[in-house]
C-alpha cells in the first residue's frame, strides 16, 4: 500500500512539476495568511483592553455628549450645551490576601494584593469598579427659557442620574 502512494507521489511530482510548485505556493500563501490573521487579532485584542478604563475626563466627555443626544431630542430644547460635575473619581477594589497571627501577648495582621501574570506584568485582581457619581448637571439650551421645556429637562436629568433637582440648572443660551 506505502509502495503505491509513493509510486504516485513520484508519477505527480515527475509528470508536472508545476503543478506541484503551484500547490506548494498556496499553501505557503495559507500559511502566511493564518499567522497574518493570528497577529491582528492579538492587536486588537490589545487595543480593546487598553481601552477599558477611562481618565476622568474621557468620562465626563462620554457622558456629556450622550446628554447632549438625549436632551437636544426633546421638543423645543434646540441646540443643547452640558457640564457634569462628579463627586470624585473612579475608585477600584482590589482582592486581598489577609493573614491574621493571634498569640497569647501580640497579634499580627497582614494584608497584601492578589497579584496575577498577564501580558503587561504582574498585574493586581481587580473585584470592583466604582464609576463617579453625578454630582450637579447644567444645561444651556435654546429652549431654555421656556418653562415646559426646562420641566422636561430637569425631569429626564434627575431621572437620568438619580439626583435632586435642585442640582440640575437649565438656562437660555445667549443670542
Amino acid at each position: 500500500m506505502a509502495s503505491k502512494i509513493s509510486e504516485v507521489l513520484k508519477g505527480v511530482i515527475t509528470a508536472d512539476s508545476k503543478r506541484v510548485k503551484i500547490i506548494v505556493a498556496i499553501g505557503l500563501v495559507g500559511i502566511v495568511l493564518i499567522f497574518a490573521s493570528s497577529m491582528l487579532d492579538s492587536t486588537e485584542k490589545n487595543k480593546t483592553q487598553d481601552n477599558d478604563t477611562l481618565s476622568y475626563e474621557e468620562y465626563t466627555n462620554q457622558m456629556e455628549n450622550k446628554l447632549i443626544k438625549i436632551l437636544s431630542s426633546i421638543e423645543g430644547a434646540g441646540e443643547c450645551r452640558v457640564m457634569i460635575t462628579l463627586e470624585n473619581t473612579t475608585e477600584s477594589v482590589y482582592a486581598t490576601d489577609v493573614e491574621e497571627k493571634n498569640d497569647s501577648n501580640t497579634s499580627n495582621h497582614k494584608d497584601e494584593y492578589v497579584i496575577y501574570d498577564s501580558d503587561k506584568g504582574e498585574t493586581p485582581v481587580l473585584i470592583k469598579e466604582y464609576l463617579p457619581k453625578v454630582q450637579g448637571v447644567t444645561v444651556v439650551c435654546t429652549g431654555g427659557d421656556n418653562t415646559a421645556v426646562r420641566e422636561k429637562i430637569i425631569q429626564s436629568v434627575t431621572s437620568l442620574f438619580n439626583i435632586p433637582s435642585n442640582r440640575v440648572s437649565v438656562s437660555k443660551i445667549k443670542s
